[in-house]
């Protein structure tokens, strides 16, 4: 290459600088001193980073350091999660799953408490709930649903069956508003919640719902029959669950126990309901204990069938005049039944339903009532509802298609229809709403009663009245 300032071709290179110069003007030439520096992964380290590194001064190349990096936040979630001792587990089972690669970025801790979720799921060592497993790792609930179902589907992981007693437990033992509680009565009110935890599960009051809001319900229900007072929205606040939803299970567990306090025969059953079944529960509670320690010795019980004698109880609370309770008008007459024994009288806390026990064992206890799960007693009822909306459709079909048929003339009170909203019930006359006028339709286009009674009108209009 010529000199930049004559052209001349005539160099001669410095010793001391090393630089080339022109012989003809003096110019010295640029890079002309340049030496690249080759090298692979393992080439010569470079002037601020170290070839085949990951960064200043790491001696670590990109996988050990993911690798690293992963197992440091697999033992921080698990040690928030109480798991600290479990953490080995989890990395063997994230690193089948992603061949020992491992990972980085919020898919890794979603899997990672997806993990931790299956694991004591599948040991039924401790009670995880999905909501604890959010609120530390910080993802969508659903997110983490989906990831758990891939981890189990993955692995072979046959899930055990989730523990309701040990999660009220927990959420006794932790909650604030029971700190102040003498200790003998949290013990019992805890006992008897585990009793009513697995009731509600023999009664299928948690069948494919959310645990929570029923262990909400349950607590705030025990509370109040010991006396503690512990109200249920603060229950619901303090566990982060819908209010309305808790209310909805309180409900629910009231109305069974009004059913078992006809089912297993107290005397004064017909005075129990809803708004007094509280009252009662002491006494109700105690029973269904006695009913549940029944055993079996082939065919034949080897107490009564009835558990408890109802006369035995009450000639010996007759007995002890310590207990009597007078009226203030002088006229002698003792008060209620239940006013002269109190709960605590009832309640021994010996039965095996107060423990975690398995769905078979559960459901092969007697408590006094076998009731079919929520759910399909509204099926049943829906069922029941259109199918008497389908019999007043033909009604109206049939009177419009024939109008001077005497002996087949329909009247206003047949066409009706009693539809029951809560406690009140309304007459509707000849008013119809958007259901019979579906049902009309389906019905005009020949589609079977069968078909009609599932309910599923959107695809019926598309199969037979829109295609």
């Amino acid at each position: 290459m010529p000199c930049k300032r004559c052209n001349g071709t005539d160099f001669q290179r410095d010793g001391a600088t090393g630089n080339s110069f022109c012989c003809g003007c003096g110019t010295l030439q640029e890079y002309d001193n340049y030496e690249a520096q080759l090298g692979g992964i393992s080439g010569p380290q470079g002037t601020y980073i170290r070839v085949g590194t990951t960064g200043t001064g790491s001696t670590l190349a990109y996988k050990d350091k993911k690798i690293f990096e992963a197992g440091n936040l697999i033992d921080d979630i698990t040690e928030r999660l109480q798991l600290g001792d479990k953490s080995e587990e989890v990395k063997r089972m994230i690193g089948k799953i992603t061949d020992g690669e491992f990972g980085k970025g919020e898919w890794f801790s979603v899997l990672v408490g997806a993990c931790c979720y299956a694991l004591v799921r599948k040991e039924g060592s401790g009670v995880l709930t999905m909501d604890e497993i959010v609120n530390v790792v910080g993802c969508d609930l659903h997110q983490l649903g989906s990831m758990c179902k891939r981890v189990v589907e993955y692995l072979g992981i046959e899930l055990g069956e989730f523990d309701l007693v040990g999660l009220f437990v927990k959420t006794a033992s932790s909650s604030p508003r029971l700190s102040g509680v003498d200790g003998k009565k949290k013990e019992r009110v805890v006992k008897q919640g585990g009793f009513l935890m697995n009731c509600s599960l023999k009664w299928f009051l948690s069948t494919g719902r959310r645990p929570m809001p029923l262990v909400v319900a349950v607590l705030a229900f025990v509370c109040q029959v010991n006396g503690v007072k512990c109200r249920i929205d603060d229950l619901a606040r303090d566990c982060e669950v819908s209010f309305c939803t808790c209310k909805l299970r309180y409900k629910e567990l009231l109305e069974r126990l009004v059913k078992v306090a006809k089912e297993i025969g107290l005397p004064w059953a017909g005075d129990v309901n809803v708004k007094n079944v509280v009252k009662h529960s002491g006494t109700l509670i105690g029973l269904m204990e006695a009913k549940s320690m029944r055993k079996k010795r082939g065919d034949e019980l080897v107490i009564s069938s009835h558990a408890v004698c109802l006369k035995e109880i009450v000639k010996d609370c007759l007995r002890q005049e310590a207990m009597y309770c007078y009226d203030d008008d002088d006229e002698g007459e003792r008060s209620s039944f239940l006013q002269m024994v109190s709960c605590e009288d009832w309640w021994k806390g010996k039965s095996k339903m107060s423990q975690r026990l398995k769905l078979k064992e559960v459901l092969e206890r007697d408590v006094g009532l076998d009731d079919l799960p929520v759910s399909f007693i509204k099926g049943c009822d829906a069922v029941e509802r259109r199918r008497e909306k389908i019999k007043a459709a033909k009604l109206r079909i049939g009177a419009v298609q024939d109008p001077c048929d005497d002996d087949d003339k329909v009247s206003g009170r047949e066409l009706s229809l009693e539809i029951g909203d809560g406690k009140k019930k309304r007459k509707r006359g000849y008013e119809i709403d958007w259901e019979d006028l579906v049902i009309q339709t389906l019905v005009l286009h020949n589609v079977k009663d069968e078909k009609i009674e599932k309910g599923h009108y959107n695809a019926l209009l598309g199969l037979h009245v829109f295609n």
